[in-house]
C-alpha cells in the first residue's frame, strides 16, 4: 500500500494530504526544512503475519517539472532482523522492490539498507504487538439538521504498553482522504474507544477500516505530516532513514473490518 506519491517539491506533498482527527493529545514535531533539489524518496513496510513486503524509491521533481514522477530501477536493498534473517529485495519493476517468504513477525526489529549509485540509505523499525480489533462500531453524531456517522474500532488496549496506530478509511470502496492517527495515551490498559473521524458515510454504505499498528518513530512521522495543512508553512516530516532521504519504513501490524452504516 501506497500512502503518499512524491509531488513535484515535497511541500507541494504535504499540503495535498489533509489532517486526520486525533482523539488524543501529542506534542508538534520539529521538522526539517523542505529541500529545493530533487531528492530520494523510499517508502517500505514489512507487516506482521504477511511474507511478501513492498518497497518503493521514487525521486522527487522540482516544481516547474511536468513529467511522470521518476522512479529508481537500480538499487540494491536489503532487510534483516534482529534475528539475523536477511534477504536481499527483487526489482520488480516501476521502482518497486519486493521481499518473497520473509515473514513479519511481532516483536521484532526489521533494518533496511539501501544502496544507490553509492548512497546509502537505512532505517530500521519494530512490529508492536498485535492488537485485535474487537468491534468496529458505528456511533452517530447529530449538529443541528446534520448527522455524522463515525466509526469506533474498539479494541482492549494492553496495560502498560505504548501503543500507536494509524488509519486508512474506505468509503465503499474508495480511500476516504486524510491522515489518521491514535494512540493510547488516556486508553491505557482500557476498552479503548476511540472514534474515526473521516468522510461522508451515509446509511447502506459499506465502511472497511485497516488499523496499523505501529512503532513511535513512524507514528511521529505522520503526526508531523499532518501538520502541514491548514496555512502552516510546509515542512518535511523527520523521517527514520539515515542518509538524507525523504519517506520512511515501516514495520508494522495490520487488523481489517468492515461496517454497513445503518
Amino acid at each position: 500500500m501506497r500512502l503518499f506519491k512524491p509531488f513535484k517539491h515535497l511541500s507541494l506533498l504535504v499540503l495535498a494530504i489533509v489532517a486526520g482527527s486525533f482523539a488524543s493529545c501529542t506534542k508538534v514535531i520539529d521538522v526539517d526544512l523542505n529541500s529545493e533539489d530533487p531528492q530520494i524518496v523510499i517508502e517500505g513496510f514489512v507487516t506482521e503475519g504477511e511474507s511478501d513486503h513492498i518497497v518503493t524509491i521514487t525521486r522527487t521533481l522540482n516544481f516547474d517539472e511536468d513529467v511522470a514522477y521518476p522512479t529508481v530501477d537500480n538499487a540494491v536493498v536489503v532487510i534483516t532482523d534482529d534475528q539475523g534473517n536477511a534477504q536481499t529485495l527483487a526489482f520488480i519493476g516501476q521502482g518497486r522492490y519486493q521481499a518473497t517468504a520473509y515473514p513479519g513477525v511481532a516483536g521484532r526489529t526489521y533494518t533496511i539498507s539501501v544502496s544507490i549509485n553509492g548512497a546509502s540509505y537505512q532505517a530500521s523499525s519494530t512490529i508492536p504487538g498485535v492488537v485485535p480489533i474487537d468491534t468496529l462500531m458505528v456511533q452517530t453524531y447529530t449538529f443541528g439538521p446534520a448527522t455524522i456517522n463515525t466509526l469506533v474500532p474498539a479494541r482492549f488496549d494492553p496495560a502498560g504498553v505504548a501503543n500507536y496506530y494509524q488509519f486508512n478509511l474506505y468509503d465503499n470502496g474508495e480511500r476516504v482522504e486524510g491522515i489518521i492517527l491514535q494512540d493510547d495515551q488516556f486508553t491505557d490498559g482500557n476498552y479503548d474507544l476511540q472514534p474515526i473521524f473521516g468522510g461522508d458515510l451515509e446509511t447502506g454504505d459499506t465502511a472497511v477500516v485497516e488499523m496499523y499498528g505501529v512503532d513511535k518513530p513512524v507514528y511521529k512521522y505522520f503526526f508531523a505530516l499532518s501538520q502541514n495543512s491548514g496555512g502552516v508553512t510546509p515542512a518535511n516530516p523527520t523521517t527514520n532513514f539515515s542518509g538524507g532521504c525523504f519517506g520512511y519504513f515501516s514495520a508494522r501490524t495490520k487488523q481489517v473490518k468492515s461496517v454497513v452504516i445503518p
